[in-house]
């Protein structure tokens, strides 16, 4: 590993939190909208249950919240078999896609889907097989974004408003249980602030992750503490989050 190398994926990730998702620290450029998802998911434990299927998992960074609660773990993701450690017989991995589930009708008390449905180049799809695995009166955790950057391109194809939701709800037959508006104007601008300077930054790696990186780390803290400040104010139409409970009707 290069020099370079070990500053981004062993010393940034220490100093920012990135590797303890979602408990990241104000270091981190996605402090407030990882904050924001911390929140959520502690809110919604108590609609967690049964069988439990969390798609688009990554690294399952609300794994740690919801053990618990339920008999069964399979996280889902494609080709991420390498990142998963599982600590219990009741936790396995899947190697699948969304939009075709290896899994029978009504297989699923609950399905986590968080931060994923923007990048499905069908949406739809996906969420027709979601509705197809979950059991009557099943529910799905659900969070996408409105007001962010792109990301992970080039799959970043989708951005959901507050009333596409709702519609999107309302012709999937999925009752709203709760609405969580994750973060307001500050987490909006600082968030993608932050994100800007990363980027621009990251054009050059040495000066980024030598002499820049006290001064970025001491710049996102601020614009975090900032983005809380500004957030008191709960403008609703500047939201870059939304987090749903859901309970399929069927």
């Amino acid at each position: 590993m290069s020099f370079l190398d070990f500053i981004s994926f062993k010393i940034i990730p220490l100093l920012t939190g990135e590797n303890k998702k979602p408990n990241v620290y104000i270091t981190n450029i996605n402090f407030l909208n990882w904050l924001q998802l911390k929140k959520s998911i502690k809110k919604s434990i108590p609609y967690i249950k049964g069988k439990c299927a969390d798609i688009g998992s990554g690294h399952s960074p609300y794994k740690k919240y919801i053990l618990n609660n339920i008999e069964e773990y399979i996280s889902i993701d494609k080709g991420n078999i390498h990142t998963h450690m599982f600590s219990s017989s009741k936790e396995k991995f899947i190697d699948a896609d969304i939009k075709e589930l290896p899994f029978e009708n009504n297989s699923f008390d609950t399905v986590i889907l968080t931060q994923v449905l923007e990048h499905i180049d069908n949406p739809f799809k996906a969420l027709e097989e979601i509705k197809r695995v979950l059991k009557k009166d099943g529910i799905l955790i659900l969070s996408v974004p409105f007001i962010y950057q792109a990301h992970a391109t080039p799959y970043d194809f989708y951005r959901f408003s507050e009333y596409g939701l709702k519609e999107i709800c309302k012709n999937y037959d999925f009752k709203i249980l709760e609405f969580h508006y994750q973060g307001y104007l500050g987490t909006t601008i600082f968030s993608i602030i932050n994100g800007f300077i990363w980027e621009v930054s990251s054009k050059n790696k040495l000066l980024r992750n030598t002499i820049l990186l006290p001064f970025l780390f001491f710049i996102f803290s601020c614009n975090n503490l900032l983005g809380l400040l500004l957030d008191k104010i709960k403008l609703k139409n500047y939201c870059p989050n939304f987090w749903l409970i859901l309970k399929v009707k069927k």
